[in-house]
Parts: C-alpha cells; structure tokens; sequence
C-alpha cells in the first residue's frame, strides 16, 4: 500500500474537505463563550495596603545604674516587624465570621442548609477562597489586602471593616512590653501608697497615745543611713523584677542586675548586726522604746517616701512609653471603589474559547480523514469482534 507523507497540503485539504463541521463548531463555541461572559456575574475588588507600625519591643522604663550601657545595646537590636502575624490575623476564623455576621454573607453565598453551623463553615471556606485574599511584600514590609464580590460597595465596605477590625486587634487584644511594664510600675506604685497611708494613720496613733523622744542627731544618722539602704535595696528587687521581663536569665542586663541586689542586700545586714558600722554610730537597739518605735516609724515612712519619688516617675515613663508603643497600622494605599470589574475578562474568554474550539475542530476533522481513509480496516475489526 502506497504511504503518504503528512504535510501542511495535507492538513489544508482535510480541513478544507471539513470546513462546515469546522466552522460549525467553532461558531457554537463562540456563541456559547459570548452567552456565558454574559451571564457570569460580574465581580469587582477593593484593595487596600498598609504597613505595620509600633511593634517594636519596648525599651526599658528604669534607669538601672551601671547598665544603660548594655540594656540600649540590647534593645537597640531587639525590632522585629509582625506582618506576617497580621495576615494570619486577617485569615482568622475569628475575623472571617466577624465579617461574615456584619455583611450577611450567608444569604449572599445563598446558603440554606437546616444546619447553620455548616452554613457557617461553608460561607468561611467561600469567603477565604473566593473573596479574600492577603499578602505581604517581605523586603518593603507592605502588607496588602483585597475583597472581592458583585457589589462595588460592598467590596469597599468589607475591606473598611478589615482594616476597622485589625487597628482594633492591634490597639486592644495585643498585650506590648510597654503594657506590661506599665502595669507591673502601676501595681508597685498603689502598694507604695497604701503602705504610706497605713504608716502616716499609725504615726498619728503613736502622737496621740504617747510623748515620742525626739532623736538626737546620732539617731536621725542610723535611720538616714540605714533608710537609704532599704531604699536601695527596694529599688534593686524592682529593677531585678523589670530585667526578668523584658531580657533573658542569662542576658548581661540579668545578671548585673542580680549583682546589684546581692550587693545591697549584704551591706544591710551587715548595719543590722551592727557590723562594720561607724563607731560614731549609736546601736538602735540602746535607743529608749518609745524613742526606737518612733524611730522603726520615721524609717519605714522615709524608705516609702523615697521608693514612691523613685517608681512614680518611672511609672509616668511607662504610660507615656505604652502610648508611643500602641501597635495601630499606617494606611499607603486607602480603598476605594472599583472602577474596572475583575471577571470575567469578556474579550480573553471568547477568544481563548474560539481558539480551543478551533484546535478541537481541527483535531476532530484529522480524526474523521483518518477514518474515511481506513474505513476497511475499521469494518475487519467489527467482523473479529462479532466472531
């Protein structure tokens, strides 16, 4: 049997034998490619992007002696950037039926299922596959967000509601170091305070119920020494408790402050038992009673008075250094309204559509050429079959 060569010729008289079943098919296809970009729901989008700000951890409120070196060495390195953090927050399933209740999303879906949990579950896996779609830019730090439906408005709404919602997560719900220390400052200071009013009830007492010695200036010399040390001491146990929440057990900030402490702490027992004390220093203990009860009271009142002019200061830094650090986001690009639809892109779809078709006509005549040409072959292996 004599072979034929395929070439170009060949395939423009098979299509050319074929062009009705060709161009029948191609102009169905079209029809239908024009009739569907018709009836598709048009979908339009609102973007928005913006960048997060405030979300460095805070520095130190106190001033730790000896160790502003290595604690602004320390925070200095300490910035992190929580995008990614936002676009899980964004993706939530907290956010996602947030915005599904506000915007009735249910009845948009036209979901009708008797169970309204799985309606719930339904409309979340539409809203995040259809509907919502994040990202983030890692070498700018631009996060962007965009919403997507058949209203315009409602596309705008959603995406305001977004950025509404996530300001609020960052202002409320994210606890930051400067909140902390805030709080920590704020608990200490109302102890301090109490105890002063307690101290100043009781030295009102003590006036009224007996007639108090007065010191001499070798006793007003123990109680300023020996107040100055508990002072001291007070301020290191605040400081310590500071360090262990904002560095690590092994940071050097740690441990100096640890060092200080230690420190202080030795040298007032040291002056309680009266050791390596100045001998122009009187025992408390020869002091008469009444003289010694006043004493014990002036002391704790002045180490209050100082702790209290120490902390309050720094727990007006603290308010000032929660504020400055309040997470909130900065706007670069606000939503606004659609002015183009998204999909369906009419033109693409007709024309990928006519090609495909044409390619499948194409194929298809190739196919009934091949036949036509073997139709023996084809009847011999219908002949074997029914053998």
């Amino acid at each position: 049997m004599e072979h034929k060569n395929f070439d170009i010729f060949e395939l423009l008289r098979i299509m050319a034998e074929n062009r009705k079943l060709i161009i029948s098919i191609v102009v169905v296809v079209a029809i239908a490619a024009v009739i569907f970009s018709l009836l598709t729901p048009q979908i339009y989008s609102s973007k928005a992007s913006f960048f997060s700000v405030g979300d460095q951890a805070s520095a130190l409120p106190i001033d730790i002696p000896g160790l502003s070196g290595v604690a602004s060495s320390l925070l200095g390195s300490t910035g992190s950037n929580k995008a990614e953090n936002l676009i899980t927050v964004l993706r939530s399933r907290t956010f996602a039926e947030d915005l599904i209740r506000e915007f009735k999303l249910i009845d948009y879906f036209k979901l009708t299922h008797a169970d309204s949990l799985r309606n719930l579950d339904d409309a979340i896996e539409k809203l995040r596959a259809k509907m919502l779609s994040a990202g983030y830019d890692d070498a700018s730090g631009l996060i962007s967000i965009k919403m997507s439906s058949k209203d315009k408005q409602l596309s705008l709404d959603m995406v305001n509601y977004l950025l509404q919602k996530l300001d609020q997560y960052n202002r409320e719900q994210r606890v930051t170091q400067g909140k902390l220390n805030r709080q920590f400052l704020q608990g200490r200071v109302q102890e301090v305070e109490a105890s002063l009013d307690s101290l100043i009830a009781l030295g009102q007492k003590m006036g009224e119920s007996s007639k108090v010695v007065h010191l001499d200036a070798q006793g007003k010399a123990i109680i300023s020494a020996y107040t100055d040390l508990i002072a001291e001491g007070m301020k290191a146990e605040i400081e310590l408790e500071m360090a262990k929440a904002n560095y690590g057990e092994s940071s050097p900030v740690m441990q100096a402050a640890i060092l200080r402490r230690n420190s202080i702490q030795r040298q007032i027992r040291d002056l309680e038992e009266n050791k390596n004390t100045p001998e122009y220093l009187l025992d408390m203990g020869k002091l008469p009673q009444v003289s010694a009860d006043h004493l014990r009271l002036e002391m704790n009142m002045e180490i209050n008075r100082t702790l209290y002019e120490y902390l309050y200061p720094q727990y007006e830094a603290a308010r000032l250094s929660e504020l400055k650090d309040m997470p909130t986001i900065e706007i670069l690009d606000s939503p606004r309204l659609a002015g183009r639809r998204d999909y369906p892109k009419r033109a693409i779809i007709c024309i990928i559509s006519t090609l495909i078709a044409f390619v499948f006509a194409v194929a298809l005549a190739l196919l009934v050429d091949v036949y036509k040409r073997n139709k023996h072959r084809v009847n011999e292996i219908r002949s074997s079959l029914k053998k």
